[in-house]
This record gives C-alpha cells, structure tokens and sequence, in this order.
C-alpha cells in the first residue's frame, strides 16, 4: 500500500507549500512515483462559482460567516476519491477534515482502502496564520473578519477533529513546529515521516 499523508493545521501554516515540497523530494527518489491529491480549500472555492441551488446557499453560508455543512465537506473528497483514485498513487490529502463530524467518515474511508495515514499537524500560532492570511491575499483572504472567524473555526471545529485523528489506531500522529522558515519546517517533516 502507498503512502497517504495528511497535512491539517491553520489557515495560512503552509500546508499545501510542504505538499508540494514532499511531493517533489518523492519524485527525485522515484521519478515514476504517481501521486493522488485531495484539497477540499480548492473544490469549495470552485463549486460555490456554479448556478446550483445547493452551490449557492453554500455561497450564503460562507458568506454569512458560517461552517459548511459537514456532509458537503464529505461529498467534495469522497466523490474525488470514488471516482478517481486507482490504489496506486501516494496520496495527500490537505484541508480536510474541517470538523469532528468528519473524522469516522475519513476513517472509513482508510479502513475500506487498508491505509494507515500520516497525519502532520504544522503548529502554528494564531499571530502567525494572521500574517501569513492577509500576506498570501487571496480573494476570500481579503475581509479581516473572515480571517478572524477562519481563526476561531480553527480552534472550535478542526482542532477537536485533530484530537480525534490523534486517537485512531489507523493514524501515525506526527506534530511539527510550523513557525519556521519553509525550509526547516520541511527537513523536519521529512525527519518526522523518515523520508531521506
């Protein structure tokens, strides 16, 4: 069975940068390695653009400051997986899970398909992912409230899915200091996981 890493942490703490970083230390050490990549951040921002009624409301639910309902979450990675995914690739999976509600469906999931997940928690402060928010300035970085709220989602709903994570035998738990130059806090996500 391939890899499968999960990267979860703040808003702004470097997930999807350390991704592409693992990704292409494991393409050096195998330039045929094949790789399968889940980023719910990306298919939220692409799905609430269409005319649906469900896409829309979501629109309203963000908009108004809210959580997506879980079951959407789901549906983003679930369907991807479903349809997608050939039980080769390595895979990555980045934003997800955003609530407690996700974590048994996730889990699941990697029991269906006999994966043990590394999950790296990049630990950062909520200082840090401020800055890193408003300097990264992404159309949906722009509103200082919405950071702000993106914050406390953090601290209410992702970090208790975080805690579940940690508790699963399907689960190698590794932390990493995420207040670092990008350099380091990939030699040490390579240190953690054993990647020479």
């Amino acid at each position: 069975m391939h890899p499968v890493y999960l990267f979860i942490g703040q808003s702004g703490c470097g997930k999807g940068t350390q991704i592409n970083l693992l990704r292409e230390r494991l393409l050096k050490a195998d330039p045929a390695a094949q790789f399968f990549y889940i980023e719910t951040g990306e298919k939220f921002r692409e799905f609430i653009k269409k005319e649906s009624f469900t896409a829309k409301r979501t629109h309203e639910v963000i908009d108004a400051g809210k959580l997506p309902a879980a079951f959407l979450g789901v549906h983003m990675w679930a369907h991807q997986l479903m349809e997608d995914y050939d039980g080769v690739a390595t895979v990555f999976i980045d934003g997800t899970p955003r609530v407690p509600q996700e974590v048994p469906l996730l889990l699941s999931a990697a029991e269906f398909y006999g994966w043990v997940i590394d999950v790296v928690y990049l630990q950062v402060g909520d200082e840090w992912s401020y800055k890193r928010i408003k300097e990264r300035n992404r159309e949906d970085d722009k509103h200082e409230v919405g950071i702000a709220e993106r914050i406390g989602w953090f601290h209410a709903c992702v970090e208790p899915a975080i805690e579940e994570l940690r508790a699963s035998p399907l689960v190698r738990f590794h932390g990493v200091q995420g207040e670092a130059t990008i350099e380091q806090v990939h030699k040490d996500v390579c240190d953690t996981l054993g990647i020479v």
